[in-house]
This record gives structure tokens, C-alpha cells and sequence, in this order.
């Protein structure tokens, strides 16, 4: 099974930081991949040091362009990572053995919808953390793990926006289309986890949350609700 990553570049500066993990990682991609939009960050330097292919856009693509781009690559599993996600040197077996086990997409946090009257009972416990088992969710976010022939699902759908919520779109589009479902990872240690730093790198001035209206996340599941029929989680 051949395995491409992809990391995300944008404004913030934690690149090198990823690719130092990846090289410690148990198992290599078969491609490592730099998604830049715009260029916010000078990375020339990082270009020099560590192997990696650089895909740069001048037009800002948001949070899709980066999944589009996997197209181009001849694997079986994909990896995209956002740019505030630090993983533990077992993270890329840990998540393409669960994928393939499960046969779903995998992800470092997960939430049951958001106008889903359950959402509180699966809040905090399933953001990045170590734990023994999955969860069963609606949709998951950090690092998603899914197999390279889900990935027309998401762009069979037209997004509500481009603004946001690629993670719902992912799961939603794939779930609609292909019955595929949504996990959080089991992450039994330090090791196995996506974000060594147990999220502290996602909480400053460029998380999506503080630059994104809410209200905006909640239509694009009324959208995938009212116009495709999906079905979310009622209990877990």
C-alpha cells in the first residue's frame, strides 16, 4: 500500500517542526508533500534540508486545494495534516492501519454533527489526546487518513463554501456517496498520537475557529442534510 502526506503551509511556521517527525516516523511515505498557499512563510531554506515535494499556489485554494492535489498521485492512503499538527513517530502506521482495518477515514479529533442534539455528550473527550479505542463520528479533523479511492466523493459534491469546513465535507460527501465512516483514532500512547503537543499549536490568531463564522460550519451540514439526505449519529 503506497502512502502519500501531505502538509499544510499558510502563515503559520511549524513546518519544520512536522518534517523533523517525519523523519522519525516508523514507516516513510512513499511521497511527502509541502502544500503552500500563498507565500506567507519563506520555506527555501527547509527546501535545502529535508525531502520533500513542494506544491506552491499563488492563489489561495483555502482548506480544498490540498486535498485536490492528492489526485496526482499514484498511492493507495492519504494523509493531509493541518499545519498546527506535530505527530508522534507511530502516527502514519498507527492511522493507515486503522484505515485499512476499518476501512473508513481516520481522524486525530472527531464530532458528532453540530445541530445534533447528542453533540455534547461527544465534545472534549475526542479532540487529540491518547486513548484506547476509536469513536464513531460524523465527521473528523487535525489529520485525516483515507483511502485515495474515496477522494472523488468529496469533489462529486459541490461545497456550500470554500471558506470552511472541508472536514465535514470530506466525511459527509463520502459517507453520502460511499457509506464510508468517520473515526477518531485509537491512540494508545505518545507514540501512536498525531500532535505530540496535545493541541497547545492550535489555539492562536489563525485557528479556523476564531476566522470563520460558526453559522457557516452549521449550513454545510444543513446543506449535506436538506439536499443529500445524510444521516448523522443519533447515539454512540
Amino acid at each position: 500500500m503506497k502512502l502519500l502526506v501531505v502538509l499544510t503551509q499558510y502563515k503559520r511556521n511549524h513546518l519544520e517542526k512536522q518534517l523533523i517527525q517525519m523523519d522519525k516516523q516508523t514507516i516513510k511515505p512513499d511521497y511527502l508533500v509541502v502544500f503552500q498557499n500563498e507565500n506567507h512563510v519563506d520555506i527555501s531554506g527547509l527546501k535545502e534540508k529535508y525531502n520533500f515535494i513542494h506544491i506552491k499556489s499563488d492563489y489561495n485554494t483555502k482548506y480544498f486545494g490540498r486535498f485536490a492535489a492528492c489526485f496526482t498521485f499514484p498511492v493507495d492512503i492519504c494523509m493531509v495534516l493541518d499545519d498546527d499538527i506535530i505527530p508522534g513517530p507511530n502516527c502514519l502506521k498507527n492511522y493507515m492501519d486503522q484505515c485499512i482495518d476499518l476501512n473508513a477515514i481516520i481522524g486525530g479529533n472527531g464530532r458528532i454533527g453540530m445541530n445534533n442534539p447528542n453533540k455534547n455528550k461527544l465534545n472534549k473527550p475526542l479532540d487529540v489526546c491518547i486513548k484506547n479505542s476509536h469513536s464513531l463520528v460524523d465527521f473528523v479533523g487535525h489529520l485525516w487518513c483515507f483511502k485515495k479511492e474515496w477522494l472523488h466523493y468529496m469533489f462529486s459534491i459541490k461545497p456550500f463554501t470554500y471558506d470552511t469546513g472541508e472536514d465535514m465535507h470530506l466525511c459527509f460527501s463520502s459517507k453520502v456517496l460511499g457509506n464510508i465512516n468517520s473515526y477518531t483514532a485509537k491512540q494508545s500512547n505518545q507514540d501512536d498520537t498525531c500532535d505530540i503537543t496535545n493541541n497547545r499549536l492550535a489555539c492562536d490568531c489563525f485557528s479556523s475557529y476564531k476566522t470563520t463564522n460558526p453559522e457557516l460550519r452549521s449550513n454545510v451540514e444543513k446543506y449535506f442534510i436538506e439536499n443529500y439526505n445524510l444521516q448523522l449519529i443519533t447515539k454512540n
